[in-house]
Formats: C-alpha cells, structure tokens, sequence
C-alpha cells in the first residue's frame, strides 16, 4: 500500500576494531593498543536509529557468565562548530565520561557471537564509540579483531 513505512538503511561503518584481548572490566578507548577508532558520520541523513553489531569471533578466555553484557557507550563530535565532547574517556573511566546507549547481551559460551541492538541516534551527527567488557571473562584475541560496526536507519513512506 502507498505511504506505508519502510527502513531505510546507510552506510555501515566500523567504529571499533580491537586487535587484542580485552580483560574483563576493560573499555576500549583512543590510544588503546590494537584499538582502531572510526568516526561515526551522521551529518548528512541524520538518521534517528542505528543498528550496533558486536562481533566476537575469537571467543572469551572461559565462557561467560549467563545474562552478562558488553556495554556500548558513545561520545559526540562536533557539537560545538568542529568542538567534541570533552573529557573523553581512558582507561577506567567509561561509565563517567560517555553516554551509555545498550547493552549487547552474551551467550555463556566460549564461542565466537555475533549480538545486534538497535540504538538511538537522535540528535547525533557525529560521535565515536566504545565498549566496556562486563562479560566476567577476558575477550580473546588470535586473528580476528573484536569489532563494532553502527549502520544508521530511518523510516520512510514507500
């Protein structure tokens, strides 16, 4: 039927690649080793949700403990002319200097997992992100980077 809704979806960008192992309590951030941090660039369609992916694919030293999480968390760029939000977070201080924005909830399994949420992006033009390792056991790392990739999404009549 005409001016139903549909999703739309943008570019999908890599907003972390960590190529090494994160311990459990450990958040990813700028000047982390084996850490790549890729702005998330909104600007253009300004998309008001995005949908995160979590991939894991080198496993946990142990499997986690059943209903933990991985943690994403967000800072804004440009939200004063080319000025970013400020402080931005280091080595443990996460949960204080980023907004939380989901949880990506993994199996008890030592076993590689892809987890998706869907996040809110209102507002946002620009911003990085991170994630805070809640899962109770260190994220491994042999091979393959844990990553998180953002894809913005909207509705729009058909």
């Amino acid at each position: 039927m005409a001016n139903e809704l549909k999703m739309v979806f943008g570019s999908s960008t890599t907003v972390i690649s960590h190529a090494a192992t994160l311990a459990t309590a450990a958040n990813t951030y700028s000047g982390l080793a084996g850490c790549t941090m890729t702005q998330l660039d909104n600007s253009t369609t300004l998309y008001p949700y995005a949908r995160a992916v979590l991939g894991i694919p080198d496993t946990f030293a142990a499997a986690p403990t059943s209903g933990s999480t991985i943690d994403l968390y967000m800072t804004l760029d440009d939200i004063d002319g080319t000025s970013d939000e400020t402080p931005l977070p280091a080595a443990s201080d996460i949960a204080y200097l980023a907004k939380y924005v989901g949880s990506f909830v993994v199996d008890n399994q030592d076993a590689a997992q892809i987890k998706p949420i869907v996040i809110s992006l209102e507002g946002v033009q620009k911003a990085q992100f991170y994630i805070l390792n809640s899962s109770g056991q260190q994220i491994s790392y042999s091979s393959n980077p844990t990553t998180v990739k953002v894809t913005p999404f909207s509705y729009m009549p058909t």
